[in-house]
């Protein structure tokens, strides 16, 4: 049997084997559980068996026997799980256990260890609709407690005695490790919501296959250390599941990077032209076009007014290209960049940053996203870019990336800030539908929907890297330069844009991590991110 995969969903620590280069994310098993039954010939008692057993085991390596715990039970196959881990902890010597649950008509392999514990095990049980307060005054004096309340098949807000469960186990906590079973109790496996209340797990054991809202926040906040455990379901069934949704590793990730031939050249490190900056926004410019040039990239042209030469100082690297207007981004800058784009072998363009608003500028950049969809460059479409674009009606192609926060995203679809963040993964995919674009979802659970047309498959990816000190100002501005750097490497090279997308937000995060390690999260700028590049470099080399 392969051991689990565990990770922190708030650390920079990814531990993962060869094997999981491709991380699918499932948010319900349920399927793939009758299959194991009915295909593969698999007893139902014997996934419940294993479930229940890796909780105990994850128990015993981080509690002593003598610890006073609490394993609270719901009333289906997540409370069934629980149920063994009681068994299984008394038989290894755990007797100062009570076990609470909260119905009294449990089903097949649930109700049959239900009854071994009613019927064998000398563990006191409360039902917690009928002795409420006797349960919750257990919780509070745990030192351990096994959240087998909701799995992934919660599809209501928790309410009543469950709630107040719920809220007893949080209360008990710091003092009390909390342990949740495939989710924590509260949160939707799809979306990472909040469903009424949830469990503030410290560590969550799921099986079989990670579920998307462990990864996307408050899900994610609520989730602790993640383990993902093999409990026998054949990897064949999981191969087949058809969830678009993908969970990015470092060995993957690592097969995206670019090559260094010991015969290259700086062209063949790509060349990235940044259409940036204004009078008002001189720094968004610098911060995309340094980080541009620390990710890779063999040339970086900063197309800019010449207001942001005057007023920022620039990487002696960045070869300059002053436009007319002083100010901003106009018509007039247009012939000059289409004389750059004619004369110089651009691979990528980043169009956004700190551009401003004006509507001169909005209609100058549609004019160039409208000239840059019949070229080969790969274009990434960022900030005031993305502005514009939300006030036309143009679409584009695989080729361009749009980088939206949340704010940006909701003018892109014409929607509310709210209905974003209710379901990232959703919001991404329409985003990729409505333009043909591939799409990073900016927030604190990052998204990224591209396209593959080579394999015809359109897929979401979400990315463990990043923290919260990577919510300050120029963060989004050094992110487009990441992915350009990446784009005009891997266009240089052949390779299809939309690794682009995703190596780039995988690179962003882990040099942010690598920022907040070196200067705490409350201290860190975005242009640490760009100075903490070579350490994601060497981490994921």
């Amino acid at each position: 049997m392969m051991s689990s995969i565990t990770m922190r969903t708030n650390e920079m620590t990814h531990k993962t084997q060869a094997s999981f280069q491709t991380m699918k994310l499932i948010a319900n098993l349920s399927e793939i559980d009758q299959k194991a039954i009915h295909q593969a010939g698999i007893p139902a008692e014997t996934l419940m068996e294993l479930a229940g057993e890796h909780v105990a085991q994850s128990v015993q390596a981080h509690c002593n026997a003598a610890k006073r715990g609490v394993i609270v039970c719901g009333p289906g196959n997540n409370g069934g799980d629980g149920f063994v881990c009681a068994r299984k902890l008394y038989q290894a010597g755990f007797q100062n256990l009570t076990v609470i649950h909260t119905s009294t008509t449990y089903k097949n392999e649930a109700l049959a260890n239900f009854e071994k514990i009613l019927l064998s095990l000398p563990l006191p049980v409360i039902n917690a609709k009928e002795q409420t307060e006797l349960a919750v005054q257990q919780i509070g004096q745990a030192d351990f407690i096994v959240d087998a309340l909701f799995g992934s098949g919660l599809a209501r807000p928790i309410a009543n005695v469950e709630a107040r469960l719920v809220r007893a186990i949080n209360q008990a906590k710091p003092h009390a490790w909390v342990l949740a079973v495939d989710l924590p109790s509260g949160i939707d496996g799809d979306t990472g919501q909040v469903l009424g209340c949830s469990v503030q797990a410290d560590s969550t054991f799921t099986f079989a296959a990670g579920k998307p809202g462990l990864f996307l926040h408050p899900g994610k906040a609520h989730a602790g250390t993640v383990s993902i455990v093999d409990i026998g379901i054949p990897a064949r069934l999981l191969a087949e599941d058809e969830s678009p949704i993908r969970l990015i590793t470092t060995p993957e990730a690592l097969t995206w990077l670019p090559l260094r031939l010991p015969d290259s050249h700086k062209y063949s490190h790509g060349h990235v032209l940044i259409i940036a900056g204004s009078q008002k926004m001189p720094g968004a410019a610098v911060l995309s076009s340094e980080a541009a040039m620390s990710a890779g990239a063999g040339l970086v042209t900063l197309a800019a007014p010449e207001s942001v030469y005057t007023q920022m100082p620039i990487m002696p690297e960045i070869t300059r290209l002053p436009l007319p207007d002083p100010h901003h981004l106009s018509a007039a800058s247009l012939p000059v960049i289409e004389e750059a784009m004619a004369s110089k072998r651009f691979n990528a363009v980043v169009i956004g940053p700190g551009l401003g608003n004006t509507p001169e500028t909005f209609d100058t950049v549609i004019t160039l996203l409208e000239a840059l969809k019949s070229t080969s460059l790969s274009v990434i479409v960022d900030a005031d870019g993305l502005n514009a674009l939300s006030q036309s009606d143009l679409t584009l192609n695989e080729r361009f990336i749009l980088t939206p926060h949340i704010g940006e995203c909701a003018r892109l679809l014409h929607a509310e800030n709210s209905v974003i963040l209710s379901n990232l993964i959703l919001a991404a995919q329409q985003v990729r539908e409505k333009y043909g674009a591939q799409v990073v979802l900016k927030s604190a659970s990052t998204v990224i929907a591209t396209l593959n047309p080579d394999d015809s498959k359109a897929l979401c990816w979400i990315s463990p890297t990043g923290n919260p000190g990577m919510a300050t100002a120029g963060s989004g501005d050094v992110l487009s330069g990441v992915i350009g750097a990446v784009a005009g490497q891997l266009h240089a090279q052949n390779q299809p844009v939309w690794q682009a997308a995703t190596l780039g937000v995988y690179l962003h995060g882990l040099a942010g991590d690598a920022a907040a390690t070196a200067l705490t999260e409350y201290a860190m700028r975005a242009s640490h991110i760009t100075r903490h590049l070579p350490q994601a470099f060497k981490i994921l080399l």
